[in-house]
């Protein structure tokens, strides 16, 4: 079995020295608003994405005044041990694995994989585009390194034709030639994200519905309607006839970098007619659907539920932890454990929280 054994945070959030060790099934962190529990699990996020769900910055992780902020995990991996070390500072992020230093960020992803319930799920029905792009582009990634190599080279290549349309010159025009290279390299890896987005939608659709369906009762049936900006097929056509207005504007008109989706709940669309507790339902039933869809893909997985049950009544609540498998490694963050069941107390570690572990 793959779990989380022990963790140590040293000047990471309100956190300037603490460690603790969990217990490879349900952990329960329990305690009042704004003492530390949602940044335990960040920092549990942090080990397995090297960055935040939550931060914009990486700075902001670090303990006031101070110049870096650790996070050491000790991983039971079968019968091995692996120690991972993530350091976090001005200068940038390093991350080591059993004391040797990773080239590169990218390259220590996929170690493990990891799905966190959160109030800031809501975002993926109500929220922009770019909060559903992140969405597809963290979970695809977390189990599929070429798509995170296409992503980066699209990402690339973005930033570079973008730079080439603000170098307008008056008098010679656009270097078309640069542009016509920068576009085709585009492309050949937009082609390759679109086709990838299409079938992680369409694997997501099928646990999703069930999902949903058994969460409210058999009141709601869901589903995601993937909207490309343009069709991979068309890439090419629609390069050409954005390019004037690509010209005008500066930037990039055209690419996968403007996708979106679409959730529906019995048949519409579910940020304009769903009330809030079903639109956090199909939100949770979303992730349920991709915890499923992940473990397809690897064993190595861990469930970080943060604050989640606020705007469920208590069927909703009992229905997803029915739906969670307690063969993984499950951490629950909460102000009270009244709304858990006596199985889960039962097999469970709790964990109380007080002002940053002190």
């Amino acid at each position: 079995m793959f779990y989380l054994n022990k963790i140590k945070l040293t000047n990471f959030r309100c956190y300037q020295s603490y460690s603790t060790n969990f217990i490879p099934h349900i952990n329960i962190i329990v305690g009042n608003n704004a003492v530390g529990k949602t940044s335990l699990v960040e920092a549990i996020y942090c080990l397995g994405l090297t960055k935040s769900h939550k931060a914009s910055n990486d700075v902001e992780m670090i303990k006031n005044n101070k110049e870096v902020a650790v996070i050491k995990g000790l991983f039971q991996n079968g019968e091995e041990q692996d120690e991972i070390v993530l350091s976090i500072s001005e200068k940038g992020k390093k991350i080591n694995k059993n004391n040797k230093t990773e080239p590169t960020l990218s390259r220590y992803l996929g170690y493990f994989s990891i799905i966190i319930f959160s109030p800031e799920d809501l975002g993926l029905v109500t929220g922009g585009p770019s909060e559903r792009r992140k969405f597809l582009d963290v979970n695809i990634g977390q189990t599929n390194k070429k798509y995170l190599k296409n992503l980066m080279n699209y990402r690339k290549l973005l930033k570079q034709r973008n730079e080439v349309l603000k170098l307008f010159n008056e008098k010679e025009g656009y270097d078309d030639c640069l542009l016509s290279i920068l576009t085709k390299a585009m492309i050949s890896e937009a082609k390759e994200i679109i086709s990838e987005r299409k079938n992680f939608i369409d694997s997501l659709n099928s646990y999703l519905f069930g999902k949903c369906d058994y969460i409210s009762g058999e009141k709601e049936e869901a589903k995601i309607v993937y909207k490309p900006n343009c069709d991979e097929k068309s890439l090419f056509e629609e390069s050409e006839l954005k390019e004037s207005l690509d010209k005008i504007t500066k930037t990039t008109n055209w690419g996968p970098h403007r996708d979106d989706f679409s959730i529906l709940i019995n048949g519409k669309e579910a940020s304009k007619y769903a009330s809030q507790g079903q639109q956090k339902t199909v939100a949770l039933s979303m992730k349920l659907g991709l915890a499923d869809l992940i473990k397809t893909k690897t064993e190595k997985i861990i469930v970080i539920l943060d604050d989640v049950f606020g705007e469920l009544d208590v069927e909703r609540q009992n229905r997803v932890l029915k739906l969670l498998t307690f063969d993984d490694q499950i951490f629950i963050t909460t102000t009270t454990t009244d709304h858990l069941s006596e199985k889960v107390l039962k097999d469970s570690q709790i964990l109380h929280i007080e002002n940053g572990g002190e």
